[in-house]
């Protein structure tokens, strides 16, 4: 009889543990499921009435904001770190436009982005600002197939030592309508510096097939002489109307001298580094004076390849000397007509006709599967 009790007691006990394991096993599971859940991607869909400002800055990595047609005030993104498994994607969604608007062309951006990872930004207008759309000290950025129109400034401005930033399949037009002279559509570094701003050394930054026209006063594509490591290829541009009496801009393409580099000793013996390729550029004129050129570049280690250059007021392409760093330069396989000279290359200036092979660089690889 003892023995029978002890072994029903045995009985008991191992079944309540049964019980008290499984339902912890259970407890613990269902926590790990919630906590799955809430790390896994969401697609959030934004429509006009609400504050996509707002609904973006709470995004989490991963997550797809997709942006429905309407009229949205402007964006401002500080850092939000993000990664290349899970990046931030802002897209337009539906058959309508969707459009980001600034509160003035006198001052601000339509959209800015400031100390950012991993964010794409994708089929979206942004107009009515200072600067359509801002980047600065940010990596790993994509801006693909938006327009930007009708701002104060430049179109697009790449700055404060951004990296890896491409600029892809976008239209850009009717920049500069408060300040002419400095209505880049797209335009990466800094020419001039206060404070702490020096160096502005923006480096892999990939700019293609992009429709850029009517910038102002002001170059199409601008690179500054801190940048490095720069493509500019297969984009359109035309009908640009390069300078003023107070701002010397100079072409629908400039790689610019290295003045401020020189001035502080800032890697004056690397090379920039700069791939302007494939670019058609047609219709420079109506700027100032001897600037309507179509590619003008420095002594700076720029390689200009086949493209296609027409009808320029002054010079089809360019190799100026100012503030020549002596690097090697290439010029090879560029169809140039109708300029008033089609090329002059100073003779300071070392250029090379040869083919220098393939670029090395390439946009980024991981925004493909977004």
């Amino acid at each position: 009889m003892i023995e029978n009790d002890a072994h029903d007691l045995c009985y008991q006990f191992n079944f309540k543990f049964m019980i008290m394991t499984t339902t912890k096993t259970f407890l613990m599971l269902l926590a790990f499921g919630m906590i799955f859940l809430q790390t896994q991607a969401a697609v959030i869909v934004v429509n006009a009435s609400e504050d996509l400002n707002i609904i973006i800055n709470s995004a989490k990595g991963g997550d797809t904001v997709l942006v429905k047609p309407g009229t949205y005030p402007k964006v401002s993104l500080s850092d939000k770190k993000f990664s290349e498994q899970k990046p931030l994607v802002v897209r337009a969604n539906g058959s309508g436009t969707v459009i980001v608007k600034g509160d003035t062309i006198r001052k601000g951006s339509a959209l800015e982005v400031i100390n950012c990872n991993y964010i794409i930004i994708e089929g979206i207008t942004f107009t009515n600002a200072m600067w359509g759309i801002y980047v600065k000290s940010s990596e790993h950025i994509l801006i693909r197939n938006n327009e930007i129109y009708y701002t104060g400034q430049e179109g697009c401005h790449i700055g404060r030592s951004s990296r890896y930033v491409d600029i892809i399949g976008n239209k850009i037009h009717h920049t500069g309508q408060f300040n002419s002279k400095w209505g880049e559509g797209v335009y990466v570094g800094s020419g001039s510096y206060g404070g702490s701003n020096f160096p502005d050394n923006c480096e892999y930054i990939w700019i293609e097939g992009n429709h850029i026209y009517e910038t102002g006063n002001a170059e199409g594509i601008n690179v500054k002489g801190e940048s490095f490591h720069v493509t500019v290829r297969n984009n359109k541009i035309h009908d640009i109307h390069p300078g003023t009496s107070v701002q010397y801009n100079q072409a629908g393409i400039t790689v610019e001298g290295t003045e401020n580099s020189m001035k502080n000793n800032y890697r004056v013996s690397e090379m920039r580094d700069v791939w302007v390729e494939n670019n058609t550029i047609e219709n420079v004129s109506g700027g100032y004076s001897d600037w309507n050129n179509g590619i003008m570049f420095f002594g700076t280690g720029v390689y200009i390849l086949n493209n296609t250059v027409n009808n320029c007021a002054n010079i089809g392409i360019f190799g100026n000397n100012w503030k020549n760093l002596g690097m090697q330069n290439y010029v090879y396989g560029n169809m140039v007509t109708n300029c008033g000279t089609n090329m002059y290359l100073h003779p300071e200036v070392k250029v090379s006709k040869s083919d220098p092979g393939k670029n090395p660089h390439s946009p980024q690889k991981w925004y493909s599967n977004f």
